[in-house]
């Protein structure tokens, strides 16, 4: 259980003394200039369904960031021209977007998250790096064989 005592004395809301031995997600909440907020520099949050909607908002928009980003390279890049369509470099790199945010679900997230919220997250990542996976092999067939045919075959 918590323990806390708060210094009431000219409204300064300092904490004296806290005891706690649960484990919680700790976060730091942003504070704006000129709102009627009380600046507070760390929060924890112990109760399991707190825990998985806050991360669920952080992990929703960063997931639709980089949903966007990718299905712009799927599908605006095929109506285009071939020249821009067959860098592997920019597929490469939103990749390593990809694997990044699941490095972080699963070193920073996982231990906070119910088990059916973690399995949601890896697959909905696993499906954007399929998706560009098979776009990025398909690029690289394509450029073989174009350069095979520019080329020639060699002996």
């Amino acid at each position: 259980m918590c323990s806390y005592l708060i210094d009431k004395g000219q409204y300064s809301g300092v904490i004296i003394y806290m005891e706690y031995d649960l484990d919680g997600y700790n976060f730091k909440p942003r504070y704006e200039q000129g709102r009627p907020y009380i600046q507070v520099n760390s929060v924890t949050i112990y109760e399991p369904k707190m825990i998985d909607s806050l991360l669920a908002k952080k992990f929703q928009k960063k997931f639709e960031r980089l949903s966007q980003i990718i299905m712009r390279f799927l599908y605006d890049e095929e109506n285009g021209d071939d020249e821009e369509n067959g860098d592997e470099g920019d597929y490469m790199i939103v990749l390593d977007e990809v694997a990044r945010l699941k490095a972080l679900v699963e070193l920073r997230y996982q231990r906070f998250l119910s088990v059916q919220e973690y399995k949601d997250y890896i697959h909905k990542l696993a499906f954007l790096d399929n998706q560009l996976r098979q776009k990025l092999a398909m690029i690289s067939y394509q450029n073989s064989l174009e350069a095979e045919v520019t080329h020639g075959r060699g002996r």
